[in-house]
């Protein structure tokens, strides 16, 4: 009986040692999953902010700038009445 025992607890450890390794393979799964949602989260965010910044760039050009200073930058972009 003594031998009987000690297999079933050995069996027993085998088995929480498997459990355990699976339960690190999926803890290992679930981390990467996570670390790629943050990368395309973080891309989108600086995607975002160079829009931003961009928007903003033009902006400040068009405050800074006076009126014959942009007569003269839509002559390049605006017809001419004669065509």
């Amino acid at each position: 009986m003594g031998f009987g025992v000690a297999m079933i607890t050995r069996l027993q450890l085998y088995i929480l040692l498997a459990l355990a390794f699976v339960a690190g393979v999926f803890g290992v799964y679930v981390s990467g999953v996570q670390r790629g949602i943050d990368k395309a989260r973080n891309k989108i965010n600086e995607d975002r902010l160079d829009k931003i910044l961009t928007a903003k760039e033009i902006e400040d050009e068009i405050r800074k700038a006076d009126d014959p200073y942009l007569v003269d930058r839509a002559r390049t972009w605006v017809r001419k009445d004669s065509e």
